[in-house]
């Protein structure tokens, strides 16, 4: 990457210096370190947080080494459903005038429980765990859902739905009495319905990746026209083959090209369901995971009963709820009118970009409330987070390293830039609405920002600078120095690894930082240059595209998690959304309008105008600017043209995506089929490989040669944190000359 400030080193003219201090890289991690961090980001001092940065490191070692599985997760939910099975509060105990007061049954015990509620998840889990008779009184006043059970947890009341997914071994859900075998042994059955029907009807092939024509199996070609009368073998053997072409087309429109083509691979299905069992059962330590047949119904039930409860619920928290994304969030929040604070923890089918629709979500439904209606006034947001894969589960090929905000490495220019794209418009957005828990200290999203394998402090180094920022603006200071150190502060994180800053003072310091605006033509709004990948930049003005809405393409495509299976099942509840329609944005807060600012809501771009003829005859075209229009849109973030819950609560609708689920799961069986009957080369035939992931792993990461510069893990962001603090940078930049795989640029 090339030096595209055009920063040289030299002096500053005697003008710039009396009024500027000189101020770069290392003066900015001195400040840190000396006056550290602002208080709304942490209370902890520069060397705590980078302490702390290691010891995240060290957990996600631990995790690949198969010892902490739990790392990564924000909250262990298991103890409110423990303490609920544990105990059970007896009316005459409530004589007792502190347990009285946790009564769910009293009103004091309800309003109790909706403010601790309100204030996040956690809190629940802190009076379990410190208070069991408590949270057993005070949950009686809430309505518990347990996604596993598919059922509540005691009788629903109150103005509280607490959605939990408790986590389980594959053990530990077949020992427990509570929890049904049925919906699983059901979801099986129909899988192995659904191959045996395949291969009995379409019959076997060869398997669908071998080219050769020495080893395929050549159906018999025989014409109509061909036949005997009195051949009676040759006519069945002709009726055989146009039933097998015909059942092939059938089941093919039925289940899928892909699935047929696959069940067909495989050699025989003699004693199928023994086999399945073996294949796709998890060991009695491993994790349970639903199959998706029941992931989607219990989903779907989860729907219908907040349905039920919807008028009065004011509190609502999803964890770990299966297949949920973010259509689903807006439907549920559109249909409670009293709603006041929403949670949304570990749920796969939700990522880190998609805080900023969850707030534009928030922007439209307040809008849209009476006066004196209760408002949605707090967010809890803890996006999944990406683990990678315990090295014992790795397969040949696969990157096990957690990266956090993605299941695989990314192109770091668009990772980082992306990143604090979508980070800056969060904090603008969350500030002015006023939305409590999100960006505080210590909260869901937070503490998610801080386990990310980015180099230590580089994000609470941004916020640190953006809330100075936004401080002297509110203020409207004078000290034309804290200003300027505050922005610098706030890029520094953004171009850390991607631009060299060695020569940041004084051109691009005193002159280039601050000045270029640049639009984007995806989200309509006007980011710093900085937000922009070098290849944004270099694009017309009018078709560039932020880094903040590549990262948010790139994370809804990925398949990781049920992401794309939850897309499939649910696409035939939302016949009218489009992908390409924008929400209500949601205000920035006016502090930040140097940073950022929505430029443009018009969509359609109009044509230039028509060639004219002057006085003279000739033919001329008018001068003409293309207009900045938001006409490019690249994610999928739309909310619009949605049903309402209750329309969602449609019979045939939920058979139509029961089938795919069905499909869903016979295509992962069928993969895990393949790989046991294919395990090695045998008879001509090449070992079953395929890059489609396995049933919740991360699949294959893309190779390193597709990348020019890649997103850290943990163990490349310590080497480059060790890098900085030990190394000028006339040795880093020897480094990065000496190594081909480091384009110029990256320190």
């Amino acid at each position: 990457m090339g030096n595209r400030r055009g920063n040289k080193p030299g002096g500053p003219s005697s003008a710039t210096q009396s009024v500027i201090k000189q101020y770069g890289a290392a003066a900015s991690t001195k400040r840190l370190q000396e006056q550290g961090l602002h208080k709304k980001v942490t209370k902890a001092s520069a060397k705590q947080e980078i302490e702390q940065w290691n010891s995240n490191k060290n957990d996600s070692v631990k995790y690949r080494n198969g010892n902490l599985p739990s790392f990564g997760e924000y909250i262990d939910v298991n103890e409110l459903v423990k303490r609920l099975k544990v105990t059970r509060l007896e009316e005459h105990q409530t004589q007792n005038p502190i347990l009285g007061m946790f009564a769910g049954w009293q009103p004091y015990g309800q309003i109790m429980g909706e403010h601790l509620a309100f204030a996040g998840i956690p809190n629940l889990v802190k009076l379990a765990e410190a208070y069991s008779e408590g949270w057993e009184g005070l949950s009686r006043g809430m309505a518990v859902w347990d996604t596993v059970l598919s059922d509540f947890r005691g009788t629903p009341s109150g103005y509280v739905f607490v959605a939990l997914t408790p986590k389980l071994t594959h053990g530990e859900f077949l020992r427990n009495p509570e929890y049904s075998k049925d919906w699983e042994h059901a979801a099986r059955n129909n899988v192995v319905e659904i191959i045996s029907t395949i291969h009995r009807e379409c019959g076997p092939s060869t398997p669908f990746w071998v080219t050769s024509q020495e080893t395929a199996v050549q159906e018999p070609e025989v014409q109509e026209d061909d036949l005997d009368d009195d051949d009676l073998e040759a006519q069945q053997a002709y009726l055989k083959v146009l039933f097998r072409k015909a059942a092939v087309l059938w089941h093919g429109m039925l289940y899928g090209e892909k699935l047929v083509q696959r069940a067909r691979s495989i050699p025989h299905v003699e004693d199928l369901a023994e086999r399945v069992a073996a294949l796709v059962d998890p060991a009695a330590w491993q994790a349970y995971h639903m199959s998706r047949q029941v992931a989607f119904a219990t989903t779907f039930r989860t729907l219908g009963n907040i349905y039920n409860r919807s008028r009065t619920l004011r509190v609502l928290h999803f964890h770990a709820t299966p297949l949920l994304d973010r259509r689903l969030v807006a439907i549920v929040a559109r249909a409670c009118p009293n709603l006041k604070m929403l949670g949304i923890y570990d749920c796969p089918g939700l990522h880190f970009g998609d805080t900023i629709c969850l707030l534009d979500l928030i922007h439209e439904i307040n809008s849209s409330r009476p006066r004196g209606q209760a408002r949605i006034e707090a967010l809890d947001y803890y996006p999944r987070y990406n683990t990678g894969s315990p090295l014992e589960k790795a397969e040949p090929g696969e990157d096990a390293n957690a990266y956090g905000l993605s299941w695989r490495k990314l192109r770091s220019d668009a990772h980082q830039r992306g990143l604090f794209g979508i980070l800056l418009q969060v904090v603008l957005k969350a500030k002015r609405m006023n939305i409590q828990l999100l960006m505080d200290r210590d909260r869901a999203l937070m503490t998610y920002l801080s386990k990310l394998p980015l180099v230590p402090l580089q994000v609470f180094g941004f916020l640190d600078g953006l809330y100075r920022y936004l401080d002297l603006m509110a203020a409207r200071s004078a000290d034309k120095n804290a200003v300027q150190q505050a922005m610098y502060d706030i890029l520094k994180p953004v171009r850390i690894g991607l631009e060299p800053m060695e020569n940041d003072w004084p051109n691009f310091y005193c002159h280039e930082m601050g000045q270029t605006m640049m639009f984007c033509s995806s989200c309509g709004y006007e980011y710093l240059e900085d937000f922009f990948t070098q290849s944004g930049r270099s694009a017309r003005p009018h078709s560039r595209v932020c880094a903040a809405c590549t990262l948010r393409l790139w994370l809804d495509e990925e398949p990781d998690n049920g992401k794309r299976d939850g897309k499939e099942i649910w696409e035939p509840f939302f016949p009218k959304w489009k992908r390409a329609e924008f929400n209500a944005d949601a205000p920035l807060h006016q502090h930040g309008k140097d940073l950022i600012q929505l430029k443009s809501t018009e969509e359609v771009r109009p044509f230039p105008p028509p060639p004219q003829i002057d006085a003279q005859g000739n033919v001329f075209r008018p001068p003409f600017t293309e207009p900045l229009v938001r006409d490019g849109k690249i994610h999928n973030d739309s909310l619009q043209n949605l049903p309402t819950l209750r329309e969602m609560i449609d019979r045939e609708t939920f058979c139509l995506s029961m089938d795919r689920a069905r499909v869903i799961d016979a295509r992962k069986t069928v993969h895990a089929l393949l790989k046991d009957f294919y395990a090695h080369a045998e008879d001509g035939i090449p070992a079953y490989k395929d890059a489609v992931p396995d049933f919740e792993s991360q699949g294959r990461a893309r190779r390193q040669q597709d990348f020019g510069l890649e997103s850290h893990s943990f163990e490349s962001a310590a080497i480059f944190f060790n890098n900085l603090q030990h190394k000028t940078f006339g040795e880093l930049k020897a480094h990065r000359n000496a190594n081909e795989r480091n384009p110029t640029g990256f320190w």
